[in-house]
């Protein structure tokens, strides 16, 4: 199998500084405000000029204007990112007929029936960034390998707008040679468990008992550690099904009164209906933030689709039982829509 992996470079900031030139340069800095006060919310994402200053994605808007005060503040345009992931991935689908959209940013195609080597793969690679940038002036980074995680790791390797190939020769040095930490998939807490066992490079995964391994990481992860340092790892390049969509809106405070919830709550219905694009949910979650940042859901499913009407009927009796469950006041509210039907004619499906 042979992987190609793209990755859009700083996206959001990269789609600011293409509409807008003249921030080209600068630290420009997208963020998700919260609404709450002018500086309330956290970082989304930053351009390289940023991240060399020390701005790192989720970092609150505040701890980010206190190292970089004169840099370029961006409220997060989400659907217009999407419309451009969307031309991107169109052009990539030119490419291969098996792709995975891992995320706005990310794709993995399988082109193993496409070239014949790796050194076509990497003159195919050339040829899809020199394209994007033709189309959209997005930078993408690539990385090319036997599998998708050691193509991500050749793109991570290569960032901002590279390309690289990591072949088969490589794969087994960077199996002997990688710290766990960089593995995609590995976070930071599973990495100090596996350092506290002994574990530092991947091939150590190999010399250490499976049953033990199993307990500190789960079975999951153990099986994936062990397939990767043994060669053996080939996971199929799959189309992502989306499984749920929801939209989450931030209280002007925290409160516990129906009345002063109920505005912001219609209005993360509205926004995520407006992301279904025609299909029909049977399931509502209702979610709540509290003051402690804990979160919890209620939800309810029904045989019939859900309409945007019977959502904020619905999505009040869930805040009901929620408030009379929970003596906390609310921080953030929203809902979570799943189990989707597609829409035929739509008054099939309603219980109206």
């Amino acid at each position: 199998m042979i992987v190609l992996f793209v990755d859009f470079d700083y996206f959001y900031a990269q789609v600011e500084e293409v509409l807008n030139p003249e921030i080209r340069g600068k630290p420009v800095i997208v963020c998700v405000f919260s609404g709450r006060t002018q500086d309330s919310g956290a970082v989304a994402t930053a351009n390289y000029e940023a991240r060399k200053l020390g701005i790192k994605a989720g970092m609150p808007i505040i701890k980010a204007k206190e190292i970089l005060p004169n840099a370029i503040y961006l409220p997060m345009r989400k659907e217009l990112y999407q419309q451009v992931s969307n031309r991107i991935m169109n052009i990539l689908r030119e490419y291969s007929d098996k792709i995975e959209v891992a995320s706005i940013d990310e794709a993995y195609l399988d082109i193993t029936n496409k070239v014949k080597d790796f050194k076509e793969a990497y003159n195919m690679g050339l040829e899809i960034k020199n394209k994007i940038y033709e189309k959209e002036k997005i930078t993408v980074t690539i990385g090319i390998s036997k599998n998708k995680v050691f193509a991500k790791i050749a793109a991570e390797m290569a960032k901002p707008n590279g390309i690289k190939v990591i072949d088969d020769e490589e794969v087994r040095r960077l199996i002997r040679e990688l710290d766990i930490s960089e593995i995609p998939g590995i976070g930071s807490i599973t990495a100090s468990k596996l350092k506290e066992l002994g574990i530092n490079k991947l091939i150590d995964v190999l010399n250490f008992n499976f049953e033990t391994l199993k307990k500190s990481i789960g079975e999951a992860k153990a099986n994936y550690l062990v397939l990767l340092a043994r060669d053996e790892y080939s996971e199929p390049i799959k189309e992502r099904v989306r499984r749920s969509i929801g939209r989450m809106v931030t209280l002007k405070k925290n409160s516990r009164n129906i009345d002063d919830i109920k505005p912001f709550l219609f209005k993360a219905i509205d926004e995520a209906y407006h992301k279904l694009n025609g299909k029909i949910p049977r399931t509502i979650y209702l979610v709540a933030v509290m003051e402690d940042l804990d979160i919890i859901s209620r939800g309810k499913t029904f045989s019939h689709g859900i309409s945007k009407e019977t959502a904020y009927k619905e999505s009040l009796k869930l805040l009901e039982k929620l408030l009379a469950e929970d003596n906390r006041k609310i921080r953030r509210i929203g809902v979570r829509f799943s189990k989707f039907i597609e829409a035929i004619g739509l008054d099939r499906f309603f219980n109206i």
